[in-house]
């Protein structure tokens, strides 16, 4: 038997290299999906924020831009306040209608190690209409 035939019959070590090949797409893969969970749930956690801060424009016809930040930023569950880049807060008039607009706009840093990744932003809005008279 010729030595190339011997050596294409040769199963030893084959699901090593297999797995060698294989490593990289599945760590690329989790990590991935580890990123995109953590853009959901940072995405998620702002909704809910300015879901608060509009909120209490709709009860507190008062409040100022001050307040209503404050009061989302005590709503970000589990999320670094400092990396807020924006935050506007805005009242207005609409077809006769007073409205409330709040919107946030957040750095969020690639949590991939070892890889050169630019950061992202994500920008969040929430509108509502405001009781009459706020």
């Amino acid at each position: 038997m010729s030595l190339f035939r011997r050596i294409l019959r040769e199963q030893h070590a084959a699901s090593t290299v297999d797995f060698a090949f294989a490593l990289p797409v599945l760590i690329t893969i989790i990590l991935g999906t580890m990123q995109l969970g953590h853009y959901f749930h940072v995405s998620g956690s702002l909704q809910h924020a300015l879901g608060e801060g509009i909120r209490l424009a709709k009860v507190d016809p008062t409040a100022t831009s001050a307040d209503i930040r404050a009061e989302v930023e005590d709503e970000m569950a589990a999320i670094d306040t400092s990396k807020i880049t924006g935050f506007a807060f805005v009242r207005g008039t609409s077809s006769g209608i007073d409205y409330g607009a709040v919107a946030i706009r957040y750095r969020l840093e690639p949590m991939i190690p070892m890889v050169p990744l630019t950061e992202m932003t994500i920008q969040e809005t929430k509108v509502a209409y405001l009781p009459a008279g706020g």
